[in-house]
Parts: structure tokens; C-alpha cells; sequence
């Protein structure tokens, strides 16, 4: 049995002579301690905890023992009790950092509805506090969050502003957490060229700073882009040394073990890749990281391919690419696409190929596109930070000898807020011409009409393509009776009704405002107002719920035309439509009516 240890400072305090002021000091001490000596973390936690008469140091020191869980895959500890403590004391940080611990755990599970509440609580909290530590952990975990929604310019953005308070409040270890994160947030984009670069500087602090618990994982991150840029070798030297090395994080662990696995398997080692593959899938089920899970059937279905066992790839992969509704991360999504076409098309199963390869192209594209955007993103966000910090910096320095001084930094520090806010206006546009409805997630009318003219324009004559224009009925009236935040809740019911009611090859958008656009393919007029009027049955019985209100019995009408029976091509086909709807509403509403035969 271990004993409890009698002191936990450098200056061999005993604990009980420790006041309210050390308590608080080893609570900064250990949260700082989370991103790069997690042992000294838990000792100095432990030590802030036994002290249980001093409410808010006692509070602090379980938020960190529940970060240290939530590091090492543990389960989530219960919060409420820690949440409703700093609720009633007014503690915004501790607030703010109870909401990001939350929205970290559901983000691992897959729940990003949940963590996207939890992160607007706590971003909430964070805009009427300073910046702090606290704040560089929320930025942290939005940074990883953003990531795993498949948010390509957010991500970067919120570890560049980690990496500001890191320079200014953090240590050595904050900045090698941040330029890691933005390596590998780099990395998953395809912009290897610009991560290695960060990661390589992230090893240098390491190596002066002596801060070996970071090694791991960003030796880790530099051996996926050595692989990803066709270095096996390099990348195995890389992990090789960290087999055994103390490493807490059991999701750091397998992935390092996932990348040695790959390695070895390109250079032709395939028994040695076996024996780390598996080694990192008990890593990935110990510490129930759905991402590392999903990594090593990748791997394995790469070890299988090796092997020349065909079937036994296909599905490894399929069990990855299972796990791909957790993740958006465009690395994995390509990676396991690319494998499940391959293998496909050398088993002859040429649709299914065929299917997975139109997916690929279309990540393909879309990191493309992200990758440009965020390079940019960066270059000028990281120009614009660097000038901003050096007049700061320089005002710092002239501040003591002259008061006048204040002013300017003032004003500087208003600035670097400005072009922070002129980054976040970028985002928005960024968003704003992506192919997704934000609110509902439905693809938007540009991206739909961009689509139904590849559709149409590819479509046999002998297999029609139907589409339906649906209104939301008296749509304003639900805004205006019981407000737009639950207008939005019936659109976003709405999207999800329908999109459960259709087929993979179907589409719908979000066409502006209360409307929206079905795409039905191999299917006539007919089939499609059924399709209608089931979905219309649904929403009927539909309940609806935001607190304090709920509706059911809601009605749409449709509008429906048929390719090529109504239109040639898209705006006839959609002026056809548009005209049906029309005469649906003039008829009483809550129907469907066809073209032609309303007209």
C-alpha cells in the first residue's frame, strides 16, 4: 500500500499548516499540471481536497480529479453537486469549466448536441471573465470539439486563441498543447506541410523545457504526418521509444500504438503489427475513445488487406466506418472510404465501389476546399496576432516607467478583440457558403440545385426523378404566438422527420424560410405524393416540445412535378413544382397536389 503523501510542494509544506491561499495556489498548480505532468496534477489535487472546510478549494480540487478522470477514459463523474455549488456562490470560472468538463465527456460519446449546449454554457460564462487558464482549457476542448464535428475553420481558430493565453498566463507545456492542436488539427485537413513544421517547434520546447509527460503524444502527431507523408520508417523510429513510456492518457496510448501498427504494416512487418494493433485496441476499449476505436479497425482492415484476406478487410473497415457518425474528421472519413472502395472493386462488388468512391471525392473536395480556407485562415489570423502582440508586448514593457502607457495598450487590446471578432465574421461567411443549412443541418437550395442538375442531366429517360417544394402551413403564426426560438425547434422537428422518412439516394434541403425540397430518384408523381402524404401523416401526429410550450396536429402543403414528364430540366421542373404548391394552398392548405393536374 502507498502512503499518503505528507507534502506536495517544492517547499515541503505540511498540509496541515496549509491556509485558504495554498489551497488555491495547489488548485492552479494542478489544473496547470493537466496538459503536461498529469502524476503531479493528481498529488497536487489530492492534497488541495483534504482540506474539506474550505468549500471553494475543496470544489476546485474535484473539477480537476474530474478532468484527471475524464483523461485516463474513466467514466463521467457525477457534476450537479459541483455545478449548483458554483452556481449559488456566483463563480462564473468554476462555472465555465464545470460546462466545458460536461461537454468534453458528451463530445467523446458522440453526443454533440448535448456538448454543444454545455459549450455555449460555458462560452456564455466565459465572455464576463478574464482571461485565464480556465479559459485556455474551455478554448482547448471547443477546439477539439469543433474538430470532431467536422468543423474545420472553428477548430483552428479556438487553439490559436489557447495559444494566446497560453504565451500570456500558461507555461511551456500550454504552448506545446497548443501548437500540438493546431499541428494536428493541420494534419487532418492535409496540410502536413504546415503541421510538421508547428510540431517540430513543440519538440523543441520540450527538449529545453525537460517536459517529457508531452513527448508522447506530440512525437505521436509527427509520426502520423511522416506517415501521411509517405515516411514509414521514420514515423515507426519516432513511436518506437515510447512503448513503455509512462503515459496516462489511454487514448494518447492507442493512438500511438495505431500509428506503430500502420507503420509497421507499410514496411512489411506485418506479426509485429498484429501484436501493437492489438495493443492499441485494448488501449482504445480501456479508455472507451470511440475515435481510437474507429483507428484501429482502420488499421486492421489494412492488416487484413495485407494479409490477402479480402473479406476479413471489408469488414474491419465496415466496423470503422460504423463508427464514422461519431466523427466527422476528414482524415478518418477519406481513409476509410478510399479502403472500402478499393476492397469493393477488387471483390467485384462495382455499385457498392462505385457508391463509396462518389463519398471519398466528395470528402475529398470538401477537405480540399477546407484546407485552403484554413491556411489562409491561419496565415492571416497568425500575422495579424503576431503584430498586434508585439505593439502589446512593447506596450507592457513601458508601462511602469510611464502611465501614459495604459492608454495604448487599451487600445491594443481592443484591437486584438477587433480582429478576433473579424476572424469570427470570416467563420460565419465560411459557413454561410458551405453546403449545410445551419440550423436544420439539411443541405441548402444552392447545393440542392447544384445537384439536381448533375441528377437530371445524368438520369435515364425510363427512370423519372420526382420532386416535392413543401410549405410549412401558417408557419408565421407559430412564430408570432409562440416566438422564433420555437419556429426554428418545428423546422428543426421538421428536417429530421423527413430526412428518417427517406431513402439514402433521396435528398432534401432546406429551400428558404418554412419551405423545403424532396428529391425522390426513380420515382413518378404518384409514388411521390404517397411518399408525401405519409410524411404529412407523421407531422400531424408530430409533438413538438420546447419548455413552456408544445403543438402538435401541425400541416404542410406540396407541391410535386416528375422529370421528365413536367420539365426537361431544373427550372422548368421547379417552376412546375413551385406552380402545384400554389394551387395546394389555394385549394385549403394541408394536401399535396401534382403538376398538371392542378394546373
Amino acid at each position: 500500500m502507498k502512503n499518503t503523501p505528507q507534502s506536495v510542494n517544492e517547499d515541503a509544506v505540511p498540509i496541515s499548516s496549509l491556509d485558504k491561499a495554498d489551497i488555491d495556489r495547489l488548485n492552479q498548480q494542478a489544473l496547470s499540471c493537466l496538459v503536461g505532468n498529469r502524476r503531479q496534477a493528481r498529488r497536487l489535487a489530492l492534497a488541495a481536497a483534504l482540506r474539506q472546510q474550505y468549500a471553494r478549494g475543496g470544489a476546485y480540487a474535484e473539477l480537476n480529479h474530474c478532468w484527471l478522470a475524464y483523461y485516463a477514459g474513466e467514466a463521467e463523474p457525477p457534476c450537479e453537486r459541483l455545478r449548483a455549488y458554483f452556481q449559488h456562490s456566483g463563480d462564473l470560472e468554476g462555472g465555465m469549466e464545470v460546462a466545458a468538463l460536461q461537454g468534453a465527456y458528451a463530445s467523446r460519446r458522440g453526443d454533440f448536441s448535448d456538448a454543444e449546449q454545455h459549450f455555449l454554457q460555458a462560452r456564455s460564462q466565459a465572455a464576463q471573465i478574464p482571461d485565464s487558464l480556465h479559459k485556455f482549457m474551455l478554448y482547448a476542448r471547443l477546439g477539439v470539439d469543433a474538430l470532431n464535428r467536422g468543423d474545420t475553420q472553428d477548430g483552428p481558430r479556438n487553439f490559436l486563441l489557447a495559444l494566446d493565453i497560453a504565451e500570456r498566463f500558461g507555461s511551456p507545456a500550454h504552448r506545446v498543447n497548443s501548437l500540438s492542436n493546431l499541428a494536428s488539427s493541420q494534419h487532418d485537413l492535409g496540410n502536413d506541410e504546415d503541421a510538421i513544421p508547428l510540431l517540430v517547434e513543440a519538440l523543441e520546447i520540450i527538449g529545453t523545457q525537460k517536459l517529457k509527460y508531452q513527448q508522447t503524444i506530440v512525437s505521436a502527431n509527427l509520426a502520423m504526418c511522416l506517415l501521411a507523408t509517405g515516411k514509414p520508417a521514420e514515423a515507426l523510429a519516432l513511436v518506437e521509444p515510447f512503448y513503455e513510456w509512462p503515459e496516462e492518457d489511454l487514448a494518447i496510448r492507442a493512438f500511438l500504438f495505431c500509428i506503430a501498427a500502420h507503420a509497421a504494416i507499410l514496411l512489411q512487418q506485418p506479426e509485429s503489427a498484429l501484436q501493437l494493433l492489438l495493443r492499441a485496441e485494448e488501449y482504445a476499449r480501456r479508455g472507451q475513445d470511440l475515435e481510437e476505436q474507429m483507428h484501429a479497425w482502420l488499421v486492421r482492415g489494412k492488416l487484413d488487406l495485407h494479409a490477402g484476406q479480402t473479406a476479413q478487410a471489408l469488414a474491419s473497415l465496415t466496423q470503422a466506418h460504423s463508427l464514422l457518425s461519431w466523427t466527422r474528421n476528414p482524415f478518418h472519413q477519406q481513409q476509410i472510404l478510399r479502403g472500402l472502395a478499393e476492397i469493393n472493386a477488387q471483390l467485384g462488388e462495382w455499385q457498392a465501389a462505385y457508391g463509396f468512391l462518389q463519398q471519398y471525392q466528395a470528402v475529398f473536395e470538401a477537405r480540399s476546399k477546407s484546407a485552403r480556407a484554413s491556411r489562409s485562415l491561419m496565415r492571416n489570423l497568425e500575422k495579424e496576432m503576431h503584430n498586434l502582440k508585439a505593439e502589446r508586448d512593447k506596450a507592457l514593457e513601458l508601462q511602469a516607467a510611464r502611465e501614459t502607457e495604459n492608454v495604448k495598450l487599451e487600445h491594443l487590446n481592443r484591437e486584438l478583440a477587433h480582429q478576433i471578432m473579424h476572424v469570427n465574421s470570416l467563420q460565419d461567411s465560411l459557413k454561410e457558403q458551405a453546403m449545410r443549412d445551419h440550423l436544420t443541418g439539411l443541405y441548402n437550395r444552392r447545393h440542392f440545385e447544384t445537384c439536381l442538375n448533375a441528377i437530371l442531366h445524368a438520369a435515364d429517360a425510363d427512370a423519372p426523378v420526382a420532386i416535392a417544394i413543401i410549405d410549412l402551413d401558417f408557419f408565421k403564426r407559430v412564430n408570432d404566438t409562440y416566438g422564433h426560438n420555437f419556429g426554428d425547434e418545428v423546422l428543426i422537428q421538421f428536417a429530421r422527420l423527413v430526412e428518417s422518412q427517406l431513402r439514402g439516394s433521396d435528398m432534401v434541403c432546406r429551400y428558404g424560410g418554412e419551405e423545403f425540397c424532396l428529391l425522390l430518384r426513380e420515382a413518378d408523381s404518384s409514388i411521390a405524393a404517397y411518399k408525401i402524404d405519409d410524411i404529412a401523416a407523421r407531422y400531424r401526429q408530430l409533438l413538438i416540445r420546447q419548455a413552456p410550450h408544445s403543438l402538435t396536429g401541425c400541416t404542410f402543403s406540396a407541391g410535386i412535378a416528375e422529370y421528365p414528364r413536367h420539365g426537361a430540366g431544373r427550372h422548368e421542373l421547379l417552376m412546375r413544382a413551385d406552380s402545384a404548391l400554389y394551387a395546394a394552398k389555394q385549394a385549403g392548405r394541408d394536401r399535396a397536389c401534382i403538376a398538371g393536374l392542378s394546373e
